[in-house]
C-alpha cells in the first residue's frame, strides 16, 4: 500500500502534458492545502504526474476507514520513509525535498495519520 501511495512504479513523462479543458485547475482546487499553499493534488505534468509524489487518495474516506491495526503499522512506516530512515531502493525516486514536502503537507492536512509523528 505504501508503494502505491508513494508512486513507486510511476512511469516518467517523456514530454510535458497539457490540456485546455480546465480539468487540471479544477482538480487541484479540490485539494487540502498546507500553510504554504501546497496540496497533494498539485500537478507537475512535466516529468511526472504530480508535484509531490504521494497520492491524494491518502485523504480519502477509504483510507480513513482502514482497520486500526493496519493504520498503526502503515503510518509509522510512512514517517520512516519520509524521514529518509528507510533506505530501500524502491523509495529512491523520492528526493530529500520530495520527502520533506510530503511530510510537511501531511503533518498539516492529515492529523489522523500523523498524530504520532514527532
Amino acid at each position: 500500500m505504501l508503494e502505491a501511495l508513494l508512486f513507486v512504479d510511476e512511469a516518467k513523462l517523456t514530454e510535458p502534458v497539457s490540456g485546455t479543458s480546465g480539468y487540471a485547475e479544477g482538480f487541484a482546487k479540490q485539494g487540502t492545502r498546507d500553510k504554504e499553499g501546497r496540496s497533494l493534488r498539485d500537478f507537475d505534468l512535466r516529468t511526472r504526474m504530480f508535484k509531490y509524489p504521494c497520492s491524494y487518495l491518502i485523504e480519502s474516506p477509504a483510507i480513513a476507514a482502514l482497520p486500526a491495526e493496519l493504520q498503526e503499522y502503515l503510518w509509522p512506516q510512512l514517517d520512516r520513509i519520509l524521514r529518509g530512515e528507510e533506505k530501500s531502493e524502491k523509495y529512491g525516486h523520492l528526493s530529500a525535498e520530495d520527502r520533506r514536502a510530503i511530510r510537511e503537507i501531511l503533518l498539516e492536512t492529515q492529523p489522523q495519520i500523523t498524530r504520532n509523528w514527532k
